[in-house]
Order: structure tokens, then C-alpha cells, then sequence
């Protein structure tokens, strides 16, 4: 029966672990304070609803677009290799949290053995077997497994933030390359449209230059008007096949057509929130900012690693077991205290390598908050710019097609020359070719401003 004596003495042991358990060297963890204006410039409201609290879902009215987003999510290649990354972020952390637990392990062992002994001259036959059950037992009376485990989860962390910035990006690519796409087939309708116009004009020339009322430089005039725009047809087939393949890349197969859903001009829903939200959300809305926190966190349970790494470590062992023919029981218990006393300088100077990473995150976190600060800004300028360009490109478009029409009449009446005709249409082309893709950099720009305010996680 166990003395008194002895449970008090196993009682103040375990009571002595416990509180040196509950030590963790290094700095405990606390969110910097990162300086942010109460608005984003150029924005004007104060409201704290953001665009990015709306679901892309809502947001895109385009069901084909809304399809390649989903297919795209599933099978894109770097969004597999995100999750990839995830699931040997988890894997580690398992690793590091295990190391604060028992190890325990087992193993038998038997043989037979047969001789002859020289005085008897007779065989001697013995057999043995013995199963043995061993503890091993790393005490975390510094931290250092502790604070393994803290680094462990905040780069799991980090690696699921990773996940969702591959994700936002991911929508934005996919949305915007189909926008260009879209952009390109309204440049090749307006082109296609114009080789009409300048075909008939051309057929209308050669009928005067036969009746004697237009002469040969008018004619040639016309064909190298109509030529020009037909060299645009290649031009945009080009583009359209190379952005068709980055589409497919995109979705994760390989290159292919597609079919295209809604018109340029209606993809967008009137989204339900239409302001930015303030600086201080872009913490909790943006996930490169999350993986830079993380990443920070993770350095800083780093320093107790290695700070821990130049105090002693103790750790317990014990075995128990039995052995057979003869039976008997085995067991041992130990106990081992290491203590570092010279390694050239090597544990300090990882003190001061740890310490140095911390920095460096410290630096990246507050980098990236500056960083999606300017983006948001750029964003809500170029929304707010873009749409004067288009309203701007609108009266361009109508002023040039009021000057074709006035400058076709007048020709036809005797009043005006064909170059006139000819600069009034160059000039039509152009600023419809330019209308387009101003809206099409309109819709890209609001896109630009979801995705800059941390838009597209939900």
C-alpha cells in the first residue's frame, strides 16, 4: 500500500509540472495598430456597409458567366493547389499539437535457440519471448511546444486566407476576361457594321465614277477605307481565340469556344450596397491582409521556439512489460534533464533570426494594409472617372454620326468633297470602337473595387 508520505510527494511533483506547463516564454501576440484614415479618398460617404458584403452571386446577372464562375472554383488549378497547401497546413498543425502528448509504443520480441553442450554432448533447447509497452514524454515547461502549436495554427490560418485571395482573384479574372471578350465581340460587330457602310459607299463611287461624276481617286479613296476596316477582322479574331484559351485555362480545361451569355451593357445587378465601407473593415475583409497577420503571429510564436530552444528540457520514459519462460515483469521509469551549455552562439543567434522574421512580417502586414488602401482609392477613382469617359464617349459617338450623315448628303448634293465623307467616317468608327471599350473599362473598374474591398469570399 503506497505511503502517505509518497502521495504527498507525487501531489507537489505533479502540482510543480503543472505550474512550470503553464509557463510560455516569448511575446504573447497583439495586433499592431495599423494607421487608417476614417474614409478612403476619393470616397464621400460614411456608411460601414460594404460592396463586398455582396454575393457575387447577386452581383452578376450573366448566368453563362455565372456558370464559368462555379466551374471555375472547382476546377481551377490554383484553387486545387491552395487547397493542397490547406490540408498540409492542418496536417503539420496535428503534427505540432501532438508533440505535446505522450508517445507510446510497443514491441515484442522472441527466439529459439538450440546447442550442444560439450560435456553432454546433448542439444540444449531454450526459447524466450517478452512484450514491452514504452512512454515517452517531452515536458512543455517552457512553452516551446506551446508556442510550435500557436505557429502551426496561424499558418494554417494563413494558408485558408491564402485559399480565399486565390479565390477573390480567381472571380475577378474570370469576370473580367469575359468582359474583355464580350468587348471584343462589340468591336467586331461595329466593325462588321462599318465594312457594310463603307461597301455601300464604295458601290455608290464606283456608280458616280461610271456616270462620270466622281473620279478614280474617290474610288481608290473608298477601297483602302474599306480595306482598312476589314483588316480588323482578323485583328479581333485574334484576340477573341487567345482570350477564349485564357478563359478555358482559367476554368481549369483546355482551350475551347464559348457561348456568350447577356449583352456587355447588362451583366451587372444594381448592387444592394453601393459603398465602400470604411478603411478599418479592409482587416477583416481582405484575406491577403489575413495571411499577413497570420504570418505575423506564426513569427511571433517563432521567438519562443527559440527562445525556449537555450533552456534546459526535461522529458520522462518508462517501459512495462513481461517476459515469458521464465515469466517475469519489466519496467523501468526515467527521468532526463538537458540542459544547452556552448553551441557557438547558434541558439542565440536563432533568438535573433526569429526575432528578425517577426520584423519582416511586421513590415509585410503593415505593407499590405497600405497597399489595398491605395487599391481601394485607385478603384473609386477609376469608377467615378470611367463613367464620365463613357458619358463623354457617348456625345463623341453622336456628334460623329451627325457629321457622316451631314458630310454623306452634302457629297451626294455636290457640296463636299469624298475626304470629307471619309473623315467623318474614320472619325464615327473610332469613337464607337472607343464607346465600347470604355464601357467595357467601366464595368471592370466597379469589378476592380469589389475585388479590392475584399468582394467575392462569399
Amino acid at each position: 500500500m503506497v505511503s502517505s508520505r509518497k502521495i504527498i510527494i507525487l501531489t507537489l511533483f505533479l502540482a510543480l509540472l503543472s505550474g512550470l506547463s503553464s509557463c510560455k516564454v516569448g511575446p504573447n501576440y497583439k495586433r499592431p495598430v495599423a494607421a487608417t484614415d476614417s474614409l478612403y479618398r476619393f470616397a464621400k460617404s460614411t456608411d460601414t456597409n460594404s460592396l463586398a458584403n455582396v454575393k457575387w452571386i447577386e452581383l452578376f446577372k450573366d448566368t453563362v458567366l455565372q456558370r464559368m464562375i462555379r466551374t471555375g472554383l472547382e476546377n481551377n488549378y490554383d484553387i486545387r493547389i491552395a487547397y493542397a497547401r490547406i490540408e498540409e497546413a492542418r496536417a503539420n498543425f496535428k503534427i505540432q499539437r501532438g508533440k505535446l502528448y505522450p508517445q507510446i509504443n510497443a514491441s515484442a520480441n522472441g527466439g529459439w535457440t538450440r546447442q550442444l553442450t560439450p560435456s553432454t554432448n546433448q542439444p540444449l533447447e531454450y526459447s524466450s519471448l517478452q512484450a514491452v509497452a514504452g512512454l515517452s514524454w517531452e515536458l512543455d515547461i517552457w512553452g516551446k511546444l506551446r508556442r510550435s502549436k500557436e505557429a502551426a495554427r496561424a499558418n494554417l490560418f494563413a494558408q485558408a486566407a491564402y485559399q480565399q485571395a486565390v479565390r477573390i482573384n480567381l472571380i475577378y479574372e474570370i469576370v473580367s476576361n469575359y468582359f474583355d471578350l464580350l468587348e471584343y465581340d462589340n468591336e467586331m460587330r461595329i466593325t462588321r457594321e462599318n465594312i457594310v457602310i463603307r461597301e455601300k459607299s464604295l458601290a455608290l463611287v464606283r456608280a458616280k465614277m461610271i456616270a462620270g461624276t466622281a473620279s478614280g481617286l474617290v474610288v481608290a479613296q473608298a477601297e483602302a477605307e474599306l480595306a482598312l476596316a476589314q483588316t480588323q477582322v482578323p485583328h479581333l479574331d485574334l484576340l477573341i481565340g487567345m482570350k477564349e484559351n485564357a478563359l478555358s485555362i482559367l476554368l481549369g480545361e483546355s482551350p475551347h469556344g464559348f457561348y456568350r451569355g447577356r449583352p456587355m451593357l447588362d451583366q451587372i445587378n444594381p448592387p444592394s450596397i453601393t459603398t465602400p465601407g470604411i478603411p478599418s473593415q479592409l482587416i477583416v475583409h481582405r484575406p491577403d491582409i489575413i495571411m499577413a497577420e497570420q504570418q505575423l503571429i506564426a513569427a511571433n510564436a517563432n521567438i519562443g521556439v527559440a527562445r525556449a530552444m537555450m533552456l534546459p528540457t526535461l522529458s520522462l520514459s518508462g517501459d512495462i512489460g513481461a517476459a515469458f519462460n521464465p515469466t517475469t515483469l519489466i519496467y523501468n521509469a526515467l527521468g532526463g534533464l538537458v540542459a544547452p551549455i556552448f553551441g557557438g552562439g547558434q541558439l542565440r543567434a536563432g533568438v535573433k533570426k526569429a526575432q528578425a522574421q517577426k520584423e519582416q512580417m511586421l513590415y509585410t502586414y503593415m505593407k499590405t494594409i497600405n497597399n489595398s488602401l491605395q487599391e481601394v482609392s485607385n478603384a473609386l477613382l477609376e469608377v467615378k472617372k470611367q463613367n464620365e469617359i463613357v458619358n463623354s464617349q457617348q456625345v463623341t459617338v453622336s456628334a460623329a454620326q451627325t457629321a457622316f450623315d451631314l458630310s454623306s448628303q452634302l457629297y451626294n448634293a455636290g457640296y463636299a468633297s469624298y475626304l470629307d465623307v471619309i473623315n467623318a467616317q474614320s472619325m464615327l468608327f473610332s469613337s464607337q470602337l472607343n464607346l465600347s471599350m470604355a464601357q467595357s473599362n467601366e464595368l471592370t473598374a466597379l469589378i476592380t473595387l469589389y475585388t479590392a474591398l475584399g468582394g467575392g469570399w462569399r
